[in-house]
């Protein structure tokens, strides 16, 4: 073979690990955008997210807090959250993605929490306490 004949197919080979390359590249920006238009595709409407958290600290003692979000891909309206007793706090949108914190007045009598919206949507839950680890604030001693 002569010099010529050995460059072409050199330039060959390389065009062709190119090619596989783009491919590999095109095979993984399809697989990734697949997999988040299922995950979009998917998602209902309307749905909400509710996380009542109990933390007991050394230093604040007792805090209660009540996470609140829009996991759902159009905008609630009207939100209504029931902490307790005579604690009632409203909230006039969420919008999709969006998080909210809600915390009861200190003398609220904390049971359970209640939420409802505008869209028919009724979400209930207890409140928590966040597991504690060694060395980490808020852990205690």
């Amino acid at each position: 073979m002569t010099k010529g004949q050995i460059f072409i197919i050199d330039k060959l080979e390389l065009g062709m690990k190119r090619t596989v390359y783009y491919l590999i590249i095109l095979a993984a920006a399809g697989l990734i955008s697949l997999y988040y238009y299922s995950t979009q595709i998917n998602k209902p409407k309307y749905a909400l997210e509710l996380d009542p958290t109990k933390d007991t600290t050394d230093m604040a003692g007792i805090q209660y807090r009540v996470r609140v979000n829009n996991v759902g891909l159009n905008q609630l309206t009207g939100i209504t959250v029931v902490l307790g007793k005579n604690d009632t706090q409203h909230l006039s949108f969420l919008d999709p993605g969006q998080t909210y914190f809600f915390s009861p007045k200190p003398d609220t009598n904390i049971t359970t929490v209640k939420i409802s919206t505008n869209e028919g949507i009724v979400v209930q839950g207890d409140y928590r306490s966040p597991t504690k680890v060694l060395g980490l604030p808020g852990s205690g001693r």
